[in-house]
């Protein structure tokens, strides 16, 4: 019981701005954190930096922390982001060079944030839980069990709402190609 009250204390700290509790969060979880990704990638320079990545997204989201978790959990589950945008940009060169060029050939002018602009555009046309679920899996990397809990949704709800959602961007992503392609 102790343990459970000293873990929902600092997690309330930190949520409140306590440097000292961040401070001992980072001293209590580093080295756990540090080899999972060293792990990962094999080398110390990445696992530092994505080390120090990791609590600094900690810092910068510590008012949306949840005392229902453990805040080992919490770290974690930001520590497995940023390792998937690691990835990510990892493969960025090839990718960003394809996708700069295709958006070219759409549209001369379209930036990314263009593209992120109109995403998000379209999100908005959404009803609030299909936008929610979406944007929780898609763009902030949950799972469907983890939306469900959040949303205090069914995992298959989640499922229905992630297939309509893709659905619907699917269907005005098309619509926007054959405008620009048949003007």
């Amino acid at each position: 019981m102790y343990y459970f009250t000293a873990v929902l204390e600092i997690v309330n700290a930190i949520k409140n701005g306590s440097e000292s509790a961040f401070e001992q969060a980072f001293l209590a979880s580093r080295n756990k954190v540090y080899l999972y990704f060293l792990k990962k990638t094999g080398g110390e320079e990445d696992a530092r930096d994505l080390l120090q990545n990791t609590f600094l997204r900690l810092w910068q989201y510590r008012q949306s922390l949840n005392p229902a978790y453990s805040l080992d959990q919490q770290i974690f589950h930001i520590a497995k982001t940023v390792y998937i945008d690691f990835l990510r940009k990892q493969q960025l060169p090839l990718h960003n060079g394809l996708q700069e060029h295709e958006a070219v050939a759409i549209h001369p002018g379209t930036t990314t944030w263009d593209i992120d602009r109109r995403l998000h555009r379209i999100l908005d046309t959404m009803p609030p839980a299909r936008q929610k679920a979406f944007i929780l899996n898609r763009l902030q990397g949950y799972s469907y069990k983890e939306v469900a809990e959040k949303l205090s949704i069914t995992v298959k709800a989640v499922e229905n709402h992630i297939a309509k959602a893709v659905k619907q961007l699917k269907k005005t992503l098309l619509i926007l190609l054959s405008i620009f392609f048949f003007q």
